[in-house]
């Protein structure tokens, strides 16, 4: 099992906060002024709707910090892209009924996306952080900051624990976005294929950048490169880390929080 959570928090006036917010988890990572990461924290198999969970998360010390940006970024399978923003759309949207709905512009694209928080979730952050102290963005946004400029042809794929996002993109254009829910190998080389299959790309040649809860050592990655031959784990040398951290840990597990950071379009 690959180890998230450390902390080597540093005697500095100002510290810059990532969440990521998931249906039942809750993972905040804190960078100095020179975007490196020196925190990470999980907290997972949660109940939003629980207080005993909730005071777990607003006890924490950590997030008492005095911070200079606060950004959360939300992992859901309910987005909708659109071409038109469209409010008219909202009671259409299945899975949103009941949340707190959000509206953004995908930077570098004129595709607007539809997506929402729990009550309970935003409730949280208002408590943490006060209703306007914090920016909240989709991973579709994320990631089409990201790779703005970059006129590749390509794949990124990023794992969680039981999730996978597929984000392709073409000419500068985002084409392809998702969340699935994984059981195994076989769903992530399913899902990646299917998405080929879909963006008329070939397994064989398109470059798939890879980021999250993976190594290059491990079984899944293995199986992976039998199926797909221009395959890497992302680098970016913007992402960096501690240097008290141990190596084991790598800086593209954390992969959402340093788009949270460095991303702020």
């Amino acid at each position: 099992m690959l180890h998230s959570d450390f902390q080597y928090l540093e005697n500095i006036n100002e510290y810059r906060l990532s969440v990521v917010l998931m249906a039942d988890s809750f993972f905040y990572a804190i960078f100095d002024t020179d975007n490196r990461l020196i925190s990470h924290k999980s907290f997972k198999a949660i109940k939003y709707s629980s207080p005993s969970d909730i005071d777990m998360i607003v006890n924490d010390e950590n997030l008492r910090h005095s911070f200079s940006g606060i950004n959360v970024v939300v992992h859901t399978n309910l987005t909708y892209h659109v071409q038109q923003k469209d409010d008219n759309l909202l009671p259409l949207l299945p899975g949103l009924e009941l949340k707190s709905k959000k509206v953004e512009k995908l930077p570098g694209n004129e595709i607007y996306n539809y997506f929402g928080i729990s009550p309970h979730q935003e409730a949280l952050l208002d408590t943490l952080f006060g209703g306007e102290s914090y920016i909240l963005k989709s991973e579709s946004a994320l990631l089409s900051d990201y790779y703005i400029g970059n006129f590749d042809e390509f794949i990124h794929v990023h794992l969680e624990s039981s999730s996978l996002v597929l984000f392709v993109q073409k000419e500068g254009k985002m084409v392809f976005y998702n969340t699935y829910f994984i059981h195994g190998m076989d769903d992530v080389l399913y899902f990646i294929l299917a998405t080929c299959a879909f963006a008329n790309m070939k397994p064989e040649s398109t470059k798939v950048n890879v980021s999250g809860w993976i190594e290059s050592d491990s079984v899944l990655f293995k199986h992976l490169c039998s199926y797909l031959g221009n395959i890497k784990i992302l680098e970016d040398n913007q992402f960096t880390i501690s240097q008290f951290v141990s190596s084991d840990i790598k800086p593209h597990y954390y992969f959402l929080h340093y788009l949270n950071i460095l991303c702020v379009s």
